[in-house]
């Protein structure tokens, strides 16, 4: 089947919402939300000549026997039809001092008429690597049918006003590797509850610009 989507949080490109786990702009890192931490997420791309949308979502974290988990779900809203619901899991492992690998499947649909909406689950693996405590290096790779992937990233957080900002940028091949699409963004921790994101992503060969605004509402039970 010709997936409709790139990877996570590329719903850039195409029509309904991807699973997002915790990540990038455009990529999936080793990042898991906290115990019994629920995330609730709302975000719309907009951009020359599209549709300006928006979709839901929720995230968790769980910490079984020292290995951490991640699950999550959402949906496209508008425009036109909503849905359908997919799904997102992660496994995350420390596999040495400052270096996570993360396992995880993100866009999960269920049921034949839901998959055909959606498109194809989305697996992938990567790894989040501390550089001497000044960044943050995220590589890996993506499987999707037919639009595998390389996975890019780099972030840096600083404190702003005794808030978090985090500078990210991310890489991603698209379109079954045709084609490169880079990304320049930011999140700034307004609140302990509330996170903000924006980001702009460009194909490097064809296609125009999209931006994303994000929030995101934390509850700690």
């Amino acid at each position: 089947m010709k997936p409709t989507h790139t990877l996570p949080l590329l719903s850039l490109l195409c029509g309904s919402a991807f699973a997002t786990p915790s990540g990038l702009n455009n990529i999936p890192t080793a990042d898991t939300p906290a115990q019994s931490e629920v995330v609730i997420q709302g975000w719309t791309n907009f951009g020359n000549d599209r549709d300006t949308d928006f979709n839901l979502g929720f995230k968790s974290g769980l910490n079984v026997w020292g290995q951490k988990f991640e699950f999550g779900a959402d949906s496209h809203l508008l425009p036109d039809e909503g849905g359908p619901v997919v799904l997102q899991f992660k496994y995350a492992h420390k596999v040495w001092e400052g270096g996570t690998l993360a396992l995880g499947i993100a866009n999960l649909a269920l049921g034949d008429d839901n998959i055909d909406r959606a498109g194809d689950p989305f697996s992938y693996a990567l790894l989040t690597q501390d550089v001497a405590g000044l960044f943050r290096a995220h590589a890996g790779f993506g499987f999707q049918t037919d639009n595998n992937s390389i996975l890019l990233g780099l972030d840096k957080t600083v404190k702003v006003l005794e808030r978090d900002l985090q500078l990210r940028t991310d890489f991603v091949q698209i379109q079954d590797q045709d084609q490169w699409l880079g990304s320049v963004g930011l999140l700034y921790a307004l609140h302990p509850n509330v996170v903000i994101e924006s980001w702009a992503s460009q194909p490097f060969d064809d296609g125009d610009a999209v931006y994303t605004a994000k929030i995101n509402f934390v509850f700690k039970f």
